[in-house]
């Protein structure tokens, strides 16, 4: 996410577009950069946004990963991570969330964070109906979620109509959404001329923001959705160096609220969106090791009593 210039009268008006509205940013890679053959497919929404994607399905599958990318980015940024599922055997789902990539932007360019969900909800039917009568597969269905396509994914997973063996969340701020941007603002403004006058304006963004994207109803409804979750595995990925939110908060959102099994992994040496790429294949091995527990159902059974922590 680019900064917004620090400095004019306009600063107000830059920084709640900044967070508000960002420009969706262009798709870079394509699937044969990594040796990917999609299956395209276009769904539509409950309020009628068509919504594109690709499956990439290898010859003997043994689970499925929908995959959700980051805010205003597109399925062609999770590329790296669908290649390095694939390659592990397990079909992955990509897709663009509406306004992004190849899909629809809805009427009106509605910013609430809560609209995409109806995106996942029509890429998940249409994977069910496609694993329809695999008696593996139907029951291997997996959600992963990279920065905000974790927080849809999590928000989505307990209160839609289905069971999800597993949820990975990638980079994914489990905070309330006012703290991160109040945090990130505060680093921005060290050594302004005017951080008192600053710190006033940013103030008043943040609420201005918050209201209008809902974040306070999406951040309430992953709250409900984790609760829900007490047979679903989740994986949570952070990178060590990752100053974008509250690692720390996040474990503790889940030591609130979720009652399965779950872990943290903190990558060494990961940033921000970056985790996948330090050591890719220790990445994918410690996702499928998770995976293959999750769908097999052969870790321990009893209710977690620790807190949120890497396993020792």
């Amino acid at each position: 996410m680019n900064r917004t210039r620090l400095t004019g009268p306009g600063y107000p008006v830059r920084l709640y577009r900044r967070f508000s509205t960002p420009p969706p940013a262009p798709g870079l890679e394509h699937p044969g950069d990594h040796g990917l053959t999609p299956r395209p497919f276009r769904v539509r929404t409950a309020d009628r946004v068509g919504i594109s994607g690709w499956s990439f399905v290898p010859d003997r599958p043994w689970g499925v990963v929908i995959l959700c990318h980051a805010r205003n980015a597109g399925k062609s940024r999770v590329l790296r991570q669908a290649a390095l599922l694939h390659g592990r055997q397990l079909t992955v789902v990509a897709f663009d969330f509406r306004g992004c990539g190849d899909s629809e932007a809805p009427r009106g360019r509605g910013r609430s964070l809560r609209a995409p969900l109806a995106d996942l909800e029509a890429v998940a039917r249409h994977v069910e109906r496609e694993h329809a009568h695999d008696a593996l597969l139907r029951h291997r269905i997996a959600l992963m979620g990279c920065s905000f396509g974790g927080n849809m994914a999590i928000a989505h997973a307990g209160t839609a109509d289905r069971h999800y063996p597993a949820v990975i969340l990638d980079s994914t701020p489990l905070v309330r959404w006012q703290d991160m941007l109040r945090t990130l603002l505060r680093e921005e403004r060290r050594g302004s001329r005017a951080p008192r006058l600053r710190a006033a304006v940013d103030h008043a963004v943040i609420r201005a923001v918050v209201a209008r994207t809902r974040a306070g109803a999406l951040y309430r409804q992953a709250r409900r959705s984790t609760r829900r979750l007490g047979g679903t595995d989740l994986l949570l990925i952070a990178g060590d160096r990752d100053t974008f939110f509250d690692v720390e908060e996040s474990c503790r959102f889940l030591d609130r609220h979720h009652t399965g099994r779950g872990e943290v992994w903190r990558v060494p040496r990961g940033r921000h969106l970056t985790n996948h790429l330090v050591d890719p294949e220790r990445y994918a091995d410690r996702i499928v090791s998770f995976l293959r527990t999750a769908f097999t159902g052969s870790g321990p059974s009893e209710r977690r009593t620790v807190p949120w922590q890497e396993p020792r």
